[in-house]
């Protein structure tokens, strides 16, 4: 038998990923007699002889200048160990006041209407209806035609001062960081059909109201991260202006991509006719985007402190590469995050490997597995070896800082609503929020989550906050949550070991602090 340890430093040295151009050493014992390691990167493999030390054998090689992957397997006699991955990166700082953070996501629609709210109705526009929900409360829902296919956009009237106007509720929380979901025009609701990437939505108010909530929002530190939804445009936008709203279109054709072998000819996200694709390298796009007064450049210097990348999978690495340069040229503690569902250092989308973490890409990801393996240990779906195994799987592949500027969720705008994943079972929430700010990178609260929101997938997620009919038993739990956080530095930078007792059980340390943790019942130690 070949017994390695891969997240123990006596048997790989350095642990987790490694710097471009360091030594790795591996070492392992076997009763198996000599020993091998087979290398594997991008260009084959190949056989190293490991070095027999009494019981332990042992191999030191240098791994790669450039950032990439290696992935290795330790061979003797007729057994080989499964293959492991090493992250090669080059080193980068995630802004400290982000890795430091707790996040809040808020649907603007949603979220709050501001106290002199007058109820206004939405721009009429050429190719579609949008109207206003007179009533606050009234439950969410999509108008569908006889095809299922949404006919009309109705809007809460949620607003940038309404946000402004709750900051003293979300620094009760705790929270350090805002991260808005699309405020630019758009005809939905959502605004993931970007109209204008340079105009405030006017049903959320103005660009001097957005200057005004950064400001407010920083006098009690608070940062805001802006959405960017840079794959794709509108149909209905002045770049495709398929309505002819806007006049525009000729201008900007070069950005898409037509033809007759597109269902609509045209490229469209996933198909989706009101969201044509964009050529992300067309260098006029990517001046719009990236240049000296461009998009990203023009919101950071209004207030914003960052941006989040929609589906960062379907980005050009070039593209982001090039954002970050913009992000980081223009303000230098600006932090970027992308929207990767998986495993991020080992994506592979459109049939390439991605790279995230080489250290010119991005300072974090949504971190979904981290959400699908705690809901899947609460809910019994997974046992507690399979969910620790799934969260050291990260540990062992993300750069340290890569891993500790996780934005860390378990409730989002695309996923049904976490207390309804959970059947309802606010206790099961509270141990479940505990290991989501105990584990390495940034808490984020969905809007709402706190207050008890419940809801299913796509609108039902989004309603309405329910302000004045909070379950505030849960509001408490995730206050003192964020008291906890703050005043224990090792719950935000410490180096983090987790491993399953039981099938049922899981031990975290962070630290000198210790959770143990079931389905029923969670232990704190300091």
């Amino acid at each position: 038998m070949i017994y390695h340890l891969w997240e123990r430093e006596e048997y790989r040295c350095p642990t987790g990923a490694a710097e471009c151009g360091s030594t790795v050493t591996l070492r392992c014992q076997s009763d198996r007699g000599e020993v091998k390691l087979a290398l594997r990167d991008d260009a084959g493999e190949r056989i190293l002889p490991m070095e027999r030390e009494g019981e332990w054998y042992s191999v030191s090689f240098a791994v790669p200048e450039r950032s990439g992957l290696l992935f290795y397997r330790l061979l003797a006699f007729e057994e080989a160990t499964p293959e492991r991955q090493i992250t090669v990166y080059a080193p980068t700082e995630t802004p400290d006041w982000y890795k430091n953070a707790i996040v809040y996501q808020i649907f603007p629609d949603r979220f709050a209407r501001h106290g002199d709210y007058v109820p206004r109705q939405p721009e009429k526009r050429k190719g579609s209806y949008r109207f206003l929900v007179p009533d606050w409360d009234t439950p969410v829902f999509y108008p569908r035609d006889e095809r299922q296919a949404v006919s009309a956009w109705p809007f809460w009237g949620g607003s940038l001062k309404g946000i402004e106007e709750k900051l003293d509720y979300l620094t009760s929380l705790g929270v350090s960081c805002l991260y808005l979901n699309p405020i630019f025009e758009a005809c939905s609701n959502h605004r993931y059909d970007t109209a204008d990437y340079l105009r405030i939505d006017p049903l959320l108010g103005s660009e001097e109201d957005f200057v005004h909530l950064c400001e407010r929002a920083g006098e009690r530190g608070i940062r805001i991260i802006l959405d960017g939804v840079f794959s794709h445009t509108g149909a209905d936008s002045r770049y495709f202006d398929l309505f002819g709203n806007y006049g525009t279109a000729e201008r900007y054709r070069a950005w898409f991509r037509f033809g007759a072998q597109y269902p609509h000819g045209y490229e469209s996200w996933w198909d989706v006719p009101d969201l044509p694709n964009v050529e992300e390298l067309c260098e006029s796009y990517l001046a719009f985007i990236c240049g000296e007064n461009g998009v990203l450049r023009h919101w950071l210097r209004l207030g914003a402190s960052g941006w989040r990348l929609d589906v960062a999978d379907e980005l050009p690495d070039a593209f982001i590469r090039a954002v970050r340069r913009a992000v980081k040229s223009e303000k230098s503690d600006a932090v970027l995050i992308g929207e990767v569902w998986e495993d991020a250092s080992n994506k592979e989308s459109y049939g390439q490997r991605r790279e995230y973490f080489g250290g010119e890409e991005l300072d974090g990801v949504m971190n979904y597995p981290l959400r699908t393996a705690l809901l899947g240990f609460m809910k019994g779906e997974l046992d507690a070896y399979a969910c620790a195994e799934a969260l050291n799987l990260l540990q062992e592949h993300y750069p340290r800082e890569n891993l500790l500027g996780g934005l860390n969720l378990i409730g989002s705008h695309d996923r049904a609503r976490v207390l309804t994943e959970l059947d309802g079972d606010v206790e099961k929430l509270r141990m479940l929020s505990v290991l989501q700010y105990a584990l390495p990178g940034v808490p984020c609260i969905y809007y709402g989550d706190e207050a008890g929101m419940t809801g299913g997938s796509d609108p039902y997620n989004r309603g309405s906050f329910p302000w004045g009919r909070e379950n505030r038993a849960l509001t408490e739990h995730y206050r003192a949550l964020g008291a906890w956080y703050q005043s224990h530095s090792e719950l935000r930078t410490g180096d983090c070991t987790l491993r399953a007792m039981d099938a049922d059980t899981l031990c975290l340390k962070r630290g000198t602090l210790s959770i143990t943790a079931n389905r029923k019942t969670l232990e704190v130690k300091l």
